[in-house]
């Protein structure tokens, strides 16, 4: 568990401040399509602002296609490891209240999910589940999903279990779940785990 000796009570309401280089982000992610000059622009914007997590993200994601699992999974790691900074006080506690509503807040959303999938795949899905737990409680509004996640460890599912439900066909073929298949197999599996769901 990660803790910020500095800050003494948990936050009510959490929103992250505004990040200049977001909207950089944004238009260098649309335009750039060679992953040379992506994962240069990716490093560029880290060092300009190391508290805007979505390049880490990016950053980690064509490593990881290129093999280079180590330097992507630290990238993962300093993500979370600043963003825990940034919402945990000195006991632990998370915000009472953290929305994706709050677009400021997604990088950061974000990032904990990535670290959350990392530490499953690596097999230690007790830590997973308890970041998810906590991405829920935060956020019960849950577009991320953290509830499906949650299932998918208590089911005993690797970090693939997602794949049965991708969209198959079409634009977003690959890019995408099936709501309907998703909500019929979280609605009938969830009965199973009051204590998760109720």
């Amino acid at each position: 568990m990660i803790t910020n000796p500095h800050r003494k009570k948990q936050i009510e309401e959490f929103t992250d401040k505004d990040h200049a280089v977001m909207s950089k982000f944004y238009d260098v992610t649309e335009e750039i399509a060679d992953r040379k000059k992506l994962k240069k622009e990716m490093r560029q914007l880290i060092e300009e602002d190391p508290l805007f997590f979505d390049p880490y993200i990016t950053l980690a994601d064509l490593l990881l296609d290129e093999g280079k699992e180590t330097e992507a999974k630290k990238l993962i790691n300093d993500a979370y490891q600043k963003a825990m900074l940034l919402i945990a006080d000195k006991d632990g506690n998370w915000p009472k209240e953290m929305a994706w509503g709050w677009l400021e807040n997604r990088h950061i959303m974000r990032a904990i999910e990535h670290y959350a999938y990392q530490v499953w795949e690596e097999g230690k899905a007790e830590e997973a589940l308890d970041i998810f737990r906590r991405l829920l409680k935060t956020n019960p509004g849950d577009n991320q999903g953290a509830r499906h996640s949650i299932l998918a460890i208590r089911l005993g599912l690797n970090t693939d279990w997602e794949e049965q439900f991708m969209v198959k066909d079409g634009p977003m073929a690959g890019q995408a779940l099936e709501a309907g298949p998703l909500h019929e197999w979280f609605d009938k599996n969830a009965k199973k785990f009051p204590e998760e769901f109720d």
